[in-house]
């Protein structure tokens, strides 16, 4: 396979090609995040068919993405790369009208409300931060792999990670560094040059918690590596989600065993893995982590399959981003990573993440679709 050599796509797409084992993982994902919103609505006392619930709104958030993802599919990928800069200028002026305008989310003014919906443009920001990233790390008329490509992808991440980061919103902030090196790495960058940059993201972490951490994310932080941290903050939150995973047992408790339960904390997002192992259990939970497992493996073969270094990049730094989100995630409520507020994949709720990876996985499956995957 030759990364270096873009071709042009030629014709409306043969939806034949599309990827069924990803496609499917994606929409059982997809479907046990609705589940998972009916038992969180439930558990929370809401009534379920109500406009306002988390079930009436995670199923309207998977139905628009749905729609993205098919359309996108049927659309050339090569527009959306020739769009990759209006993209993300759009992003960087969505993310600063957010700052300014944002309305509380979870103690954060990192949403915006457009037309009554209420949006976290930061989970939009990955997306379109690997699209942008695989557009000029792939563009013609330059020599690859050099301290250049890691200069002009760290400007391309710059100012979405210092927006993302002010909000405050770490746990996105994290999954921009991650994709980062990831691209970089996709790209062929000498390691040598990677290995600098590592070094210097070390350095400047001292200077990150004085002056960009927030209390609350310290608190958290600490509580992961103190175990004498407060029991009654972030580190209860920690032992709630532990203890609702060991009781799950093979089976857990079940679809109505657990609705008559105390709800866990944020378990419609943050904890949404041990609020799934407490209902469902082991197999429940092992379940989800073969289809992430299965999606991401489907990921990295159109990757090492892909015939041009667009789509190298773009299907590599997709695995990136969702095997980092879901390690974090199961790890944060197994107690082996700290809090960060990063989702699980489809499974935790949110419209923003949802729409923004179907829109990603979507651009895969045209890059498949329309003449770019030669297995």
């Amino acid at each position: 396979m030759d990364s270096r050599s873009l071709q042009t796509s030629s014709g409306s797409g043969s939806i034949t090609r599309i990827d069924i084992p990803a496609a499917l993982a994606t929409a059982l994902l997809a479907l046990t995040g609705i589940v998972m919103a009916l038992l969180n609505a439930r558990a929370y006392g809401q009534d379920v068919f109500a406009i306002d619930s988390l079930f009436v709104r995670m199923v309207s958030w998977v139905a628009i993405g749905t729609i993205v993802y098919l359309v996108t599919i049927r659309t050339n990928w090569q527009w959306v790369r020739s769009f990759a800069w209006p993209l993300y200028a759009a992003n960087i002026l969505l993310l600063v009208v957010t700052l300014i305008y944002g309305v509380d989310s979870g103690g954060n003014a990192r949403a915006i409300a457009i037309f009554g919906i209420t949006i976290q443009s930061s989970e939009i920001s990955k997306v379109i931060a690997l699209i942008a990233l695989a557009a000029v790390l792939t563009r013609i008329g330059h020599e690859h792999g050099g301290l250049g490509d890691v200069v002009i992808a760290c400007a391309v991440i710059g100012p979405l990670f210092v927006l993302v980061a002010a909000q405050p919103d770490l746990g996105t902030a994290l999954v921009l560094v991650c994709a980062l090196f990831g691209t970089l790495l996709l790209s062929g960058v000498a390691s040598r040059w990677i290995a600098g940059l590592a070094t210097f993201g070390a350095a400047v972490v001292p200077i990150a918690w004085v002056f960009v951490v927030r209390e609350y994310q310290k608190e958290r932080l600490l509580a992961f590596i103190d175990p004498n941290a407060d029991p009654a903050g972030p580190k209860y939150q920690l032992t709630r989600s532990i203890r609702a995973i060991a009781g799950g047992g093979l089976f857990g408790a079940g679809f109505d065993g657990t609705a008559s339960q105390a709800p866990l904390p944020v378990q419609e997002s943050d904890f949404v893995f041990a609020a799934l192992v407490r209902a469902f259990g082991l197999v429940g939970g092992l379940l989800i982590i073969g289809l992430l497992a299965l999606l991401v493996a489907r990921l990295l073969l159109h990757a090492w399959n892909s015939t041009d270094a667009f789509g190298v990049i773009l299907a590599g730094g997709m695995a990136t981003i969702i095997l980092f989100q879901a390690v974090v995630n199961i790890g944060m409520n197994l107690g082996v990573a700290p809090i960060t507020g990063i989702p699980l994949p489809f499974v935790s709720y949110g419209g923003a993440s949802v729409v923004s990876l179907a829109f990603g996985l979507g651009l895969v499956q045209s890059h498949r679709t329309h003449g770019g995957f030669g297995g």
